[in-house]
């Protein structure tokens, strides 16, 4: 493995130079996230995200989904707030996002300082279309902020979920800064993450802070949270800290105290100096200690960056008498033709050993033919080999292909296989396809096979889309095929008119149908858009009902034009 490793080294230091580099500034919403970027497939660990001036640590102050190219930050990044990221991508492969998490905003009413707005988001939640609705009031001073937060999931009349957020700031001429806040929500409102709450809890929090320069920062805070379906799963802790800031350096210290039902109390410390010398050289040390009851847990992480191309790790975990550690090296570089990045970590416990290998390499061997590798090794738990090709065959097509090797990776003896085509063929036609068996899922393989192929035709304001999608469970032996045909025009520039027929089919024990006939209209009303959507459904033979009786059902949904 160690001549693995060297040989990839080499071969990127041949090659070293600025891979592409993509930074971006995120606007406050008032909630933790999801915040999504615009590019997904992020090159893993090459972010940098600092919150105002200071520089956030991953898994702490946030938490980021390279595949996807969300990330989450630990406390809620106000509407006065900005955060700045920067990642690397690999020309190919990281793709634009398109926009899943619209927020829905709308002042109705102002009184001086106070107001009343229309408050909520449009998104998607696990495939499936939500809608957050509500009031927001807020009262507005340079020194004072108090806000009232109310919205529902969904409505659909009485027993809807609901959210409640109550909120208040308060700041004087000494530096002291006094925070109090209150939340509420409903178990079944679902995922609210989003508004750095929890689904089924309440929680209260206060803070006072104190800043009498811009480098000392002290800090005391209190929290008590209950779960509302078991109150005996409840706790309250303190949190004490400071937080000194010079120019290139940082240093915390903090001591936290968590208390629940007939458990022994939590005492956690944390010390974290970070030192950044020059501007292309950072260091970090941080210090973690645990204790309960009899029990004690320490960990120490030490970090440096060499620009944006060298990482290097070290972290020691002790725990009784158990010690870990494991040790990480990370180059990455490249021209505009090549980009490659390699890892090497290895891992120590007790008298066992444990190392890993990971390279990565893009290369633009043409305008038109992007080739890609991949490699990752772990001792005595497998390998993954994996290839990605992108190619222009001739204008108008395109052709993406990808496989992974996994012998033993993870727990995996398979092959993943994925491909995609594009045709743009003359009289407006545009003919496309699938084949994925084992697709990746948040990098993991799944059980599936898929095969889908779509023909759209456009002419003027109209647009025909045909497409057939099948979709077989290769663990459980059952197949669904899905046929679609859509009608859509764009009868005026602010209204959309679309007409959709869908027919499923499912193969188990029986063989089973559900068809669906969709007609929907949307308008553009300045900045939202409205649907009015009518539908009819025969629904299949085992959800007990007549499967020769058709379902009607109609929607009004109200969005935010993005």
């Amino acid at each position: 493995m160690r001549r693995l490793g060297w040989l990839v080294l080499a071969l990127l230091m041949a090659c070293a130079g600025a891979q592409e580099w993509i930074s971006e500034t995120l606007q406050g919403r008032g909630v933790v996230g999801p915040y999504t970027l615009s590019w997904n497939q992020i090159v893993e660990r090459s972010e940098i995200v600092l919150r105002g001036e200071r520089w956030l640590l991953r898994e702490r102050d946030y938490w980021i989904d390279y595949a996807a190219g969300q990330i989450r930050f630990a406390e809620a990044l106000r509407r006065d707030e900005t955060a700045r990221v920067g990642y690397r991508i690999l020309p190919g492969r990281s793709q634009k996002n398109s926009p899943s998490d619209i927020p829905l905003s709308t002042e109705l009413v102002r009184f001086g300082a106070a107001s009343l707005s229309l408050q909520g988001r449009v998104h998607t939640q696990q495939g499936i279309p939500q809608t957050d609705l509500g009031i927001r009031a807020v009262w507005e001073q340079p020194q004072q902020q108090a806000e009232a937060l109310y919205l529902l999931r969904n409505p659909q009349g009485e027993g809807t979920p609901a959210l409640w957020r109550l909120g208040s700031r308060w700041k004087t001429r000494d530096g002291f800064t006094t925070v109090l806040q209150f939340s509420r929500v409903d178990p079944a409102f679902g995922d609210a993450r989003p508004y750095g709450l929890t689904s089924g809890q309440e929680q209260a929090h206060a803070q006072l802070e104190w800043r009498p320069d811009s480098h000392l920062r002290a800090h005391l805070q209190w929290r008590h949270q209950r779960a509302l379906q078991n109150p005996i799963q409840a706790q309250q802790g303190w949190l004490a800290g400071i937080d000194y800031t010079l120019p290139s350096a940082r240093l915390q210290v903090e001591r936290q105290l968590t208390g629940r039902p007939n458990q022994p109390t939590i005492l956690a410390d944390r010390l974290a100096l970070s030192v950044q010398p020059h501007q292309q050289l950072r260091l970090q040390l941080e210090e973690r200690t645990t204790q309960q009851g009899d029990q004690e847990r320490s960990q120490t992480e030490t970090r440096a960056e060499i620009g944006q191309a060298v990482q290097l790790s070290h972290l020691t975990q002790r725990e009784g008498e158990q010690r870990i550690e494991q040790s990480r090296v990370a180059i990455q570089g490249g021209t505009s033709q090549v980009q490659g990045r390699v890892e090497l970590s290895q891992r120590w416990q007790q008298e066992d050993a444990q190392g890993a290998a990971q390279a990565q390499l893009q290369v633009q061997l043409h305008p038109a033919l992007r080739l890609g590798g991949e490699y990752q090794l772990q001792e005595q738990a497998g390998q993954l080999r994996g290839y990605q090709l992108i190619a222009t065959p001739f204008e108008g097509a395109q052709l993406r292909l990808s496989a992974r090797n996994y012998e033993g990776y993870q727990g995996y003896q398979l092959r993943s296989e994925q491909l995609e085509w594009e045709w743009r063929a003359p009289f407006n036609l545009t003919l496309g396809g699938q084949f994925a068996r084992h697709p990746l899922q948040q990098g993991r393989p799944q059980p599936t096979q898929l095969e889908g192929y779509r023909l759209r035709f456009a002419r003027g304001a109209w647009v025909v889309e045909a497409g057939y999608l099948e979709q077989e469970q290769l663990t459980a032996l059952s197949q669904e095929r899905r046929y679609t045909l859509s009608l859509q025009s764009q009868l005026n520039p602010a209204t959309l008119f679309a007409l959709t027929f869908q027919r499923t089919e499912w193969e188990r024990d029986a063989f089973l149908r559900e068809v669906a006939l969709k007609l929907g209209l949307t308008h553009r009303l300045q900045n939202f858009y409205l649907t009015l959507e009518a539908s009819a459904q025969l629904p299949r033979a085992d959800q007990n009902v007549d499967p020769n009786r058709p379902r009607y059902s109609g929607s009004l949904k109200l969005g935010v034009q993005f």
